[in-house]
Parts: C-alpha cells; sequence; structure tokens
C-alpha cells in the first residue's frame, strides 16, 4: 500500500514540491480523518509515541534482545531517506500541515525505523508511516521522544560547514612596494555558509535551520600587525577602508580570520540566537614586499 501511495504522489502531486499547498491529495495507508477527505494525514501524536511500545519478535522491555531505533525525515522530493536527511526543506512538508494538521509539530515527515541489538544495527531503514507530529518521535523502544535541546543546536551550529574567508588584495599579482598601501578586502568562496546563508537539517525529527552570523573579522597582515575584528569587508582601491603599508621588504602570508555567530529556527519558527561563536582561519596568501630604487639617468651619449 505504501508502495500504491507513493506512486500516485508521482502521477498526482508534482506541484507540491514548489511550495503550493495540497487541495484534494489522495488517501493513503492510513485513513483521511479532515473533513472532506484529501490527502493521507498520517500518525497522530498518541500513535506516534506509541511507537515507543513497539518491540522486535522475540525482544520486549523485559528482554531487550533487540530494539528499534526510529528517525523521522522530512517528506520532500528528491526522496529524504535517513541515510541523505539534510535536503532543503519543501513549501509541501510545511504547508500540509499547516493546512490539515495545525495543531502539529511539522513539517510533515516519514518515519523511519531499523531493528538494533548490542552489536549494532541489524536491519535496513524501513518505512512506518507519515506524520506531522515529528516532536514525539520515540529515540527507539522503550524511549519516549527525545527534547531538541539548546545543547543539540549549539553543537550543530559548530558542524555548519563554514565559508572560508578569502583574501583579497590590491596592488593586484601578490606584489607591493614597502610604504605603499595595500587594501584587503574580505571575500567569500561559493562553497560553504557565509553570513545569513541557511544551512537546514533535521535532528530528532525537528526541521533546523541555521544562519551564520558575521560577528568581526580579524586582517592578519603577516608582519605581526593585526587589524580589528571589525564588520567591515574592505575593499579596494580607492575606496577601501582596510589598507597596511608594509616598512620593509619582506616575503609575508596574510589571511582572514572571521568569528562566526548564528541564528536558529526550529520547524519554520522565528529566528533566534545561538548562544556560541566559532572563529574560522581563511588560508593564508602570500605577498612579497619588494623596495624600489631611483636612479638618475642621462641622456648624454
Amino acid at each position: 500500500m505504501i508502495a500504491l501511495w507513493l506512486i500516485a504522489m508521482s502521477l498526482g502531486l508534482d506541484s507540491l514540491s514548489n511550495g503550493s499547498a495540497p487541495a484534494d491529495p489522495p488517501c493513503g495507508i492510513i485513513d483521511c480523518d479532515h473533513e472532506g477527505g484529501g490527502a493521507e494525514i498520517g500518525l497522530t501524536k498518541a500513535e506516534v509515541a506509541q511507537q515507543a511500545e513497539e518491540w522486535p519478535d522475540g525482544s520486549s522491555e523485559e528482554s531487550p534482545d533487540s530494539w528499534y531505533e526510529y528517525v523521522a525525515v522530512i517528506d520532500c522530493r528528491p526522496p529524504n531517506t535517513p541515510a541523505q536527511p539534510r535536503l532543503e526543506i519543501c513549501g509541501f512538508a510545511v504547508n500540509f500541515c499547516e493546512e490539515f494538521v495545525p495543531d502539529s509539530s511539522g513539517p510533515r515527515s516519514w518515519i523511519y525505523r531499523r531493528t538494533v541489538d548490542a552489536s549494532g544495527p541489524t536491519s535496513e531503514w524501513t518505512e512506518v508511516a507519515p506524520t506531522c507530529f515529528t516532536d514525539v518521535v520515540p529515540a527507539r523502544s522503550g524511549e519516549h521522544a527525545q527534547e531538541l535541546t539548546e545543547a543539540m543546536i549549539i553543537e550543530q551550529f559548530h558542524r555548519t560547514q563554514f565559508a572560508l574567508p578569502q583574501t583579497v588584495m590590491e596592488p593586484p599579482g601578490n606584489r607591493t612596494l614597502v610604504n605603499l598601501p595595500v587594501y584587503f578586502e574580505l571575500a567569500w568562496p561559493e562553497g560553504g555558509f557565509e553570513p545569513q546563508e541557511v544551512d537546514v537539517t533535521t535532528l530528532i525529527g525537528h526541521e533546523v535551520r541555521i544562519r551564520p552570523t558575521l560577528v568581526g573579522a580579524t586582517y592578519v597582515t603577516g608582519d605581526g600587525t593585526t587589524i580589528g575584528p571589525t564588520t567591515s569587508l574592505g575593499g579596494p582601491y580607492p575606496g577601501g577602508d582596510i589598507t597596511h603599508e608594509y616598512v620593509s621588504a619582506d616575503e609575508v602570508s596574510p589571511y582572514i580570520s572571521v568569528e562566526y555567530g548564528g541564528e536558529v529556527s526550529v520547524d519554520g519558527g522565528e529566528w533566534s540566537t545561538i548562544p556560541s561563536t566559532v572563529t574560522i582561519d581563511g588560508p593564508a596568501t602570500p605577498l612579497e614586499v619588494l623596495t624600489s630604487t631611483n636612479r638618475l639617468y642621462s641622456n648624454d651619449r
């Protein structure tokens, strides 16, 4: 029956991935319980919590030789699975729960479970059912759902793939002259999450969005001098406000160190400040500081 429901989804609900709410999606393996029929509502809050009372054959709370582990992944496409749970949240998952299950924790997710014993997992993840009550998905048989804590959010914040700050300098060509101002600029690479970009993940059934912020940047010039911390990104000649003059010939390796803060939104809620910061050093850029020599030339031959 699950397979039939998924086929119906693929045939009739392609538009849901663009953020529109389902008007009358098909019923699935679980009875429709909202007025007028429509989409498969999934497990209620009590039914999700009841999963903690289920055990594999031959095992029980009194004799826990094996148990079920549970995870909830957001119902988005391409298929979001326990092995790949970091897809961006889709409008369908949010809109479905807001429209049809307004008192739920959302977003709409599929519960998966696998069998585990003392040696580790003994089965693959299998689908149980969809639900909009992700806040009560049990951790394992015999245990209640974990509460999403501030410590979990801080730990996930520290796992964020922050963008490495890149150092751009003028004059170009990685060469300059003694006593000539060097203009520094902080540039963000394509990879990683820079300030105001959003990293989305799933923690114990909750959609957690982490948005890095710029606390301050420190420009390390390579000759023992630092500029900052400052929120300025610098800039090129002539308007850049981060400059430095080298007083002697040298080969230096300037870099920029960024202190990231962060904000978090859980299950589409308001943004709040994460009480932690992370400092990331960008790669060093070699710079050759040269001296200039004045010479007088005569036109006499």
